[in-house]
């Protein structure tokens, strides 16, 4: 048997580097450490003042001046949370036709293209049966993958000091594999354990049963205590590092653990509810202990507080059980530090083929250039025969070509040339005969239409109706009420018009597009956390424009003073006046944000715009037709192809549908009391303006010039016109879930998981002001109105041309040639 080479694993952390040499031992179940190296960096790499590529190059070049890495792997760690990590249960197929299933599977879980990622997988388990077919299997594999960018990010450093990468592996992976090896490799117990790997900027949290492993990235680490610090105690961070290290040798210890406890409190949280989240959706798992690793888990008292906020026994790493070798494990430089050498030991055992997992996340094109290197002498030989080869059959070839070069056999050849042209005439005129032949019809097949889309639109509307807030289902309050009614007239949304948008592409022709096309940076800001960071994902989808109003005035007097017995899941009743800005951004758009929404395919929900009268009167409502007394911008018309496929095939809601609200035949929606739906209409922005530009200035021509006195009679309310905007992406028939089904639920809790995470990492963004919003919503409204005088002037000069017999170059036409733009955003 060939000896296994010894193997360096490196772990470049945030505070320091971990290097640890391996052997194997005597038995399989054992390794012998040769050596190792704990390299402190003289500041944390994500300190302001450090230099993250500076530290890490002087630390790699330390590490080469004390070890020496001839003839051995080198094994490097990257952090996991960037990575992905999927288990799949493959149907029964044949053994050889595993990789193309893996393959084809790995297409729908990665979020990006195979050309973006190294990735790999490895089949988990025995998948032979006893007395099974030894030709199919039902095998079950785990499927790693991480973008190639990160990982050359990775790698760089390590090729900058000279020294050449064998495996590279995530994190997560490198401590299951220590975990699996160490402490769960012969045990009876099939329990999960928790391994809670605190680094300085974020935690590594995994929990195993020694096969399967389910892995999360807890954003808090040992340098949010060292901020809680510096916050507190106004301290620099280096001081408030040094005193976190040392807090029990303080003069007042109280008064630092008093400062950190916000964060120890959010840690203790959110391992708590990734171990909640583990349980529900592995309902049979057992979860025994929970174990801590990494430097940051020596701060005093954090293994006390997890103890008493966890309902699982924490212990801290104190010893490896397979790991012999006096010259390193006796060392005190390395048991102080014990607890940090985890990943390097698990990215060690793979390299000695002792790990259950062994997937190497290297670039290929690394691994093919070293292939090529090793083999480049024998590479020059083999070309060397094989010209001397290609040579000695040119010649002979070359005089039988002389044999039979003569006139008959150039006529021969000029025959079948001439055969073989004609031939490929017929064929391209039957190939155009045929597109002729699907043009027609598919032409066809357009008039006709998809009698599938009927029941989409009114199916969306019931949606979208019941999502919006719904005073008396919130607030418990009763229309029939003479009392409820002030009530509900403030929380009531009065939706004017609906107007949708097809863009083929919407991340590019919509999300991303230029100003005047999509929404505004102001716009984007608005937007939830996670649809900020993520564009609209997809070939083509709807643009939804919610146009509407609602009366809700600005807050005064006592509004927040929560009555007694209030009932569970019931609203405050006291809070009704959330303000035009904020009850949009506070009531209405947080409920098309929820995960049930997204997931039948709404997302991207901004508001566009937004105009506040503080003194709208019945009497204004009876000049503009109760719609808004500004140009509402909204975008273009649907322009949706027609498809002769299922309605889910061609962008959503094609054919049929899209028609009717080209048309203008489906408008708005008004909520009413009970949150049903209301009557419909079609007239948004341009029918206010033009409503706005026959009346505003007839009536005082009429008598109507209402004096002081009837003016103070007028009960006047703050009117809200706003418009939001949303994507709406219908999902296809195939991925459609049962709602109450297990994988609706799984579904479900992926999603608010995401949604929280994002959240949370986006917690520090400024919402917009209220006169930020409304500025921009006017010069947006001016803008429109500018265009439409523009082309309200031109028609009418055609039309004066026209009555006047054409004028002077001026060719006469018909008075339906000339049409009002559409309301379009201002460029």
């Amino acid at each position: 048997m060939a000896k296994i080479q010894a193997v360096w694993a490196l772990d470049v952390g945030q505070a320091a580097l971990k290097a640890l040499k391996l052997i194997p031992g005597e038995t399989p179940d054992q390794v012998v450490a040769e050596a190792f190296d704990f390299i402190e960096y003289p500041k944390i790499l994500s300190q302001p003042d450090a230099d993250p590529e500076q530290l890490v190059r002087e630390a790699l070049e330390t590490f080469l001046e004390r070890n020496d890495l001839k003839g051995c792997k080198v094994a490097i760690a990257v952090p996991g949370q960037a990575g992905l990590v999927k288990f799949i249960k493959l149907p029964p197929v044949e053994k050889k036709r595993i990789p193309d299933i893996v393959k084809f599977e790995a297409r729908q879980q990665i979020p990006f293209a195979l050309e973006e990622v190294v990735w790999a997988y490895q089949q988990i388990g025995d998948d032979d049966e006893e007395g099974g077919d030894e030709d199919f299997t039902m095998a079950e594999v785990g499927l790693f993958a991480m973008k190639r960018d990160q990982i050359n990010r990775a790698i760089l450093p390590f090729k900058v000091a000279g020294i050449e990468v064998d495996i590279v592996q995530m994190s997560p992976i490198a401590l299951y594999n220590f975990i699996t090896f160490d402490k769960l490799k012969g045990a009876e117990s099939k329990d999960s354990v928790v391994l809670l790997d605190i680094g300085a900027d974020n935690t590594d949290l995994i929990i195993t049963d020694g096969t399967r492993i389910w892995q999360r990235n807890v954003p808090i680490g040992g340098n949010h205590f060292t901020r809680a610090l510096t916050k507190e105690l106004k301290l620099t961070f280096a001081k408030a590092e040094h005193l976190k290290r040392n807090a029990t040798k303080a003069p007042d210890p109280r008064s630092i653990f008093t400062a950190m406890r916000g964060v120890f409190n959010d840690f203790a949280s959110e391992v708590n509810r990734s171990i909640g989240f583990y349980s529900s959706v592995n309902r049979q798992a057992k979860i025994s202990r929970v174990i801590g690793l990494g430097n940051g888990f020596k701060l005093p008292g954090l293994q006390k507080f997890l103890q008493q906020n966890l309902s699982h026994e924490v212990e801290k790493l104190d010893g490896f059980a397979r790991m012999v070798g006096d010259e390193v494990v006796g060392q005190p430089v390395f048991l102080d530090n014990l607890p940090s050498f985890a990943v390097a030991y698990g990215l060690a055992t793979q390299g000695l083929n002792r790990s259950g997992l062994r997937t190497n996340l290297l670039p290929p094109e690394i691994e093919q250039v070293r292939l090529i290197r090793a083999k480049k002498p024998w590479a020059l030989a083999a070309s060397a025969l094989l010209m001397l080869g290609f040579s000695s059959l040119y010649l002979g070839e070359y005089r039988v070509l002389a044999k039979v070069s003569t006139d008959q056999f150039k006529v021969a050849v000029e025959q079948a040339k001439s055969t073989s042209k004609r031939g490929a005439g017929f064929k391209s005129d039957y190939d155009k005969a045929k597109g002729d032949w699907n043009a027609k019809n598919d032409e066809g097949k357009a008039l006709v239409g998809n009698a599938a889309d009927r029941g989409m639109w009114p199916e969306f509307l019931k949606t979208l109706s019941a999502a919006f807030p719904d005073p008396v289902r919130d607030f418990k309050l009763d229309p029939s009420k003479p009392r409820d009614q002030p009530k509900l007239d403030k929380l009531r949304i009065h939706i004017d018009a609906i107007k949708p948008a097809w863009r083929e592409n919407v991340a590019d022709e919509w999300f991303s597009a230029a100003a005047g096309i999509g929404p505004s940076e102001l716009a984007k800001s608005l937007m939830h956390p996670y649809d900020r960071k993520t564009p609209p994902k997809g070939e083509g989808g709807w643009i939804i424009q919610v146009i509407g109003h609602h009366y809700n005035p600005y807050p005064g007097g006592d509004q927040f003073k929560v009555p007694e017995n209030l009932p569970t899941g019931v609203l405050n009743p006291a809070r009704i006046d959330y303000g035009p800005y904020g009850y949009l951004v506070k009531r209405i758009m947080p409920a098309l944000e929820t995960p049930k929404l997204r997931l039948y395919g709404i997302s991207h929900v901004t508001l566009a715009w937004m105009v506040t009268d503080k003194e709208w009167t019945t009497e204004k409502g009876a000049q503009t037709n109760n719609l808004a007394s500004n140009t509402v911008p909204i975008l273009g018309p649907p322009t949706a192809p027609v498809s002769a496929d299922s309605g889910s095939d061609g962008g959503g809601m094609p054919g049929m549908m899209s028609s009717m609200m080209a048309s203008g035949k489906m408008g708005g929606m008004g909520q009413g009391g009970s949150g049903g739906m209301g009557g419909m209409g079609d007239m948004s922005g341009m029918g206010s303006a033009m409503m706005r530009n026959m009346m505003g200035g007839g009536m005082g021509g009429m008598g109507m010039n209402p004096g002081a006195t009837k003016k103070v009679q007028l009960s006047t309310l703050t009117r809200t016109d706003f418009l939001i905007q949303f994507v709406w992406q219908e999902p296809k028939p195939d991925d459609r879930l049962k709602p109450g089904s297990d994988e609706e639920k799984t579904k479900l809790a992926e999603i608010r998981t995401q949604v929280v995470d994002e959240e949370k990492n986006q917690s520090m963004v400024v919402m917009p002001k209220e006169e930020d919003v409304a500025k921009a919503s006017l010069q947006q409204s001016s803008a429109v109105d500018s265009e439409m005088q523009k082309a309200t002037q031109k028609a009418a000069a055609v039309l004066k041309a026209v009555s006047s017999g054409g004028g002077a170059g001026v060719p006469a036409a018909t008075p339906k040639a000339v049409a009002a733009p559409a309301a379009a955003p201002p460029k």
